[in-house]
């Protein structure tokens, strides 16, 4: 299948998203500090591995922006990538800022709900829903970036979204590539 293929419209009920920040917001931690991990371009991470959860990374690269920690929970937190599934109250989600960005996921792939995970669960925002370990690069079916970051975006990273055959997009829906 060809990115062309693949190319649809964005922010519907039942889309599988994960939003991040290209770069890491918080200082790097001492599990990263411990593995000489540096400023991790998480983009470019994602597209040659996937989403992974912090757990399934030992070489501390995939780690959160935020500190997460609960005891009691039937699966440790940092084994779950976390994604959101687009409903009626995700628009809070979707918002748009340089450095800031999306990646759309299968919707076929099979999800834990917080339901799934109780007791003891803490439900951290309106629309979660997990995927144990991590999904695939070949899962991914979309990028959404700022128009800030579009261009060199896209001249940095075309030889993977080829690779991989998905559309790069705006917030708003429109496709930057392919074109």
């Amino acid at each position: 299948m060809h990115a062309k293929d693949k190319v649809r419209k964005l922010w519907q009920l039942g889309d599988l998203f994960h939003n991040f920040s290209r770069y890491p917001r918080k200082p790097e931690g001492k599990r990263a500090i411990k593995h000489g991990a540096q400023k991790v371009d998480r983009l470019a991470g994602i597209l040659r591995n996937g989403i992974l959860a912090p757990a399934s990374c030992d070489d501390g690269s995939v780690r959160s922006d935020l500190n997460i920690e609960f005891a009691g929970a039937p699966v440790p937190y940092d084994s779950l990538v976390f994604l959101h599934l687009f409903g009626q109250k995700s628009w809070l989600y979707t918002i748009s800022e340089p450095g800031r960005m999306t990646v759309f996921v299968e919707p076929t792939i099979p999800v834990l709900t917080p339901a799934d995970l109780e007791p003891n669960w803490v439900i951290l925002c309106q629309d979660e829903v997990y995927v144990r370990d991590r999904i695939a690069a070949e899962h991914l079916i979309g990028v959404v970036v700022h128009p800030a970051d579009a261009d060199s975006v896209l001249e940095e990273f075309l030889p993977e979204f080829e690779r991989l055959a998905i559309p790069l997009y705006l917030y708003n829906g429109t496709v930057v590539w392919p074109r």
